[in-house]
């Protein structure tokens, strides 16, 4: 019964160990942590509150197309942040 526990908890280990290098070696910053998270919810929450909305008044139609500039402009910084680190 102990050979089994062992070999369980350091097979655990190792499997713990091979999950925290991904993490360690990426470590993302503040702005991109951030920016993914405003990306998340203005396109899950905002784009589908203001779709609904734009049926109905023409003004929520214009910040539904100014939403959308807004996602491709923070994408676009994310990726340039991205690469401007690998370099």
């Amino acid at each position: 019964m102990r050979e089994l526990q062992s070999d369980f908890t350091s097979s655990g280990t190792l499997c713990r160990g091979w999950l925290y290098l991904p993490a360690g070696v990426t470590r993302p910053g503040a702005h991109a942590i951030t920016g993914s998270a405003v990306l998340v919810v203005l396109t899950s929450l905002v784009q589908s509150l203001l779709a609904g909305l734009a049926d109905d008044h023409a003004i929520y139609g214009g910040l539904l197309a100014f939403d959308g500039l807004l996602i491709l402009g923070i994408a676009g910084y994310l990726y340039a942040r991205a690469r401007q680190r690998e370099s």
